[in-house]
């Protein structure tokens, strides 16, 4: 124990020979040490909607996003997000970066942008992007060893396994068409509006009718509001079809001329017992439509229709 005490003195020594210090006098100087001021940092965005959990580093700042799509960065830095082993290409840090900004493209539809934003939002936990994106910790985990090509024809069977293990709401990729419509939403590229021409005139204001059961729980009733508004009430649906959506048609000839779709992509999450308001596209009118379907694009599928009747 005494040589343990006698190597400590003799190294507390040899530290102050070396800082100038000794037992005798002092030759230290009284100039005053200027405080080094850290460079400023500035918080940036990233938006679909905001993503919250998405892995980010520049070379000040590491960390994730949290549930404003929020990261901190310093000015003149590059940045890159990853969602586990699938990293972003690297891009200058600043206040809104979108997936437009990530693939340095102002094309919307750039077939990077729209396989990136059809990952973020089928990764994200609810299932329901209009109140933010999060992904979770879970899907990290299982993406640590992913290399993902956002250009390649494969994108789809990529991702597929990741979106099925994350267990979130979705259990497929969700369509471009659906997507798109959510980014363009964010961006503020759909006037959400009222039609002005929307009026209460038309002889099917007032119509409704109740949705024939045929596939996935579909359940509900129809009540067509004004000359451009049909409200889908008590609505139920399983959400495991691929790519449905609200048809409206003709004698139900959905997949025929009169065809049409209404609102957004049923995206895979279920319905119980709710309401949904559907405007009618804006180059139709109550004229083209006596019958409404929830409706399977990929395999031509009528899962559940009904005839608006007064």
């Amino acid at each position: 124990m005494l040589k343990l005490k006698s190597l400590v003195v003799v190294a507390v020594s040899a530290a102050l020979s070396a800082c100038g210090g000794s037992s005798g006098g002092s030759s230290s100087s009284n100039t005053p040490v200027e405080p080094v001021t850290p460079p400023p940092t500035f918080t940036g965005q990233f938006v679909d909607s905001p993503v919250q959990g998405l892995n980010y580093q520049t070379v000040s700042q590491s960390g994730m996003t949290n549930e404003n799509g929020e990261f901190i960065y310093q000015n003149n830095e590059t940045i890159s997000f990853s969602i586990g082993g699938i990293a972003f290409p690297e891009i200058a840090a600043q206040s809104l970066i979108t997936p437009m900004t990530v693939f340095s493209t102002e094309d919307i539809e750039a077939v990077e942008v729209v396989n990136m934003i059809r990952l973020l939002q089928s990764l994200d936990v609810d299932g329901q992007p209009d109140n933010g994106i999060e992904i979770s910790q879970t899907t990290h985990e299982l993406a640590a060893n992913l290399d993902i090509d956002f250009s390649s024809p494969d994108f789809e069977d990529s991702v597929s396994a990741l979106i099925v293990d994350s267990n979130v709401v979705n259990t497929y990729l969700i369509s471009a068409e659906q997507a798109l419509y959510h980014f363009r939403e964010t961006l503020g590229l759909i006037d959400s509006t009222p039609r002005d021409e929307c009026g209460n005139d038309h002889p099917m204001v007032g119509a409704t009718g109740v949705f024939e059961t045929f596939a996935h729980g579909v359940m509900g009733e129809a009540r067509v509001i004004d000359n451009c508004t049909i409200e889908i009430s008590n609505f139920s649906y399983d959400g495991l079809g691929p790519d449905v959506f609200f048809y409206g048609a003709i004698e139900h000839d959905y997949e025929g001329a009169t065809g049409f779709s209404m609102g957004e992509q049923l995206n895979g999450r279920v319905y119980m017992n709710e309401t949904i308001v559907v405007t009618l596209p804006e180059s139709r009118t109550l004229d083209d439509i006596n019958t409404i379907s929830v409706w399977c694009v990929d395999f031509a599928a009528d899962f559940g229709s009904l005839r608006l009747a007064l």
